[in-house]
């Protein structure tokens, strides 16, 4: 196990500080997103979000259960792999503590962040001809069950529309931690500047990502879903109710 921490002073370059804020939580949300093989509509949503992330595969795991998770670059993520904490101490200034049993990926992530090129998600990068060879693949795998979890009439488009609203939330999700890393403590609550974040579970459930977050060592749960009218709820919540501020910020600022 590889243990670091290392302090980020943007102070002379507070410019560039938001970018690193969305950088480092991006990476927190690929190195944790899993889902169940054997919910069809789980696998197949799974799969087209990460064909929509640059770098970024899968690979299966069996914890009892057969799951996929993210293989970003040469990284195969699992729950134990890396563990991921935050802490805004001051203004432009955050504190990164790493858990890996993945010796060269504190290295990795060190020479990540201080890139200045982006992660880069959202962006539909398979050709027509790979697209159509995967829903045929997807199809057959189905062939032999009773019923389809995702009926065949349901067009390609109506599922990448999904999985872009999907990516809205997280974009929204991390512009509404980052605004309440940005609030001094002394007027809300609400603020997370001298407080521990930690991504500690992402998990695609049929079309919607359950995403598990610590804060202060207490568990807030948030269900992201492409559902219309309700795109956002919170399945638990901690003592400040910071849960129920992320939901209301992101249903202020959502833009689909």
């Amino acid at each position: 196990m590889t243990i670091e921490e290392i302090r980020y002073d943007f102070t002379e370059h507070a410019e560039h500080f938001r970018n690193f804020f969305s950088k480092i939580l991006k990476l927190m949300i690929i190195s944790k997103l899993n889902c169940q093989e054997s919910n069809k509509t789980s696998a197949i949503y799974f799969n087209r979000i990460i064909d929509n992330i640059d770098h970024c595969e899968t690979h299966r795991v069996k914890y009892g259960k057969p799951m996929i998770f993210t293989k970003f670059f040469h990284f195969e993520f699992t729950y134990q792999s890396i563990k991921v904490i935050i802490k805004i101490t001051g203004k432009y200034i955050i504190d990164i503590q790493l858990e890996s049993i993945i010796p060269d990926f504190v290295k990795f992530f060190d020479e990540l962040s201080s890139d200045t090129k982006a992660i880069q998600w959202n962006n539909t990068r398979l050709g027509d001809n790979v697209l159509q060879e995967r829903i045929k693949t997807e199809k057959d795998e189905n062939s032999n069950s009773d019923s389809l979890s995702i009926p065949q009439q349901q067009s390609e488009e109506k599922i990448q529309q999904e999985i872009k609203t999907i990516f809205f939330l997280l974009e929204t999700f991390i512009e509404t931690l980052y605004d309440l890393t940005s609030i001094s403590p002394n007027e809300k609550n609400d603020s997370l500047i001298g407080k521990t974040i930690e991504i500690k579970d992402v998990s695609l459930i049929r079309k919607s990502l359950i995403i598990e977050i610590v804060i202060d060592e207490k568990i807030i749960i948030i269900n992201l879903s492409p559902k219309k009218n309700k795109h956002i709820s919170i399945i638990l919540d901690n003592e400040d109710k910071t849960g129920n501020t992320i939901k209301e910020l992101i249903i202020q600022h959502k833009k689909f």
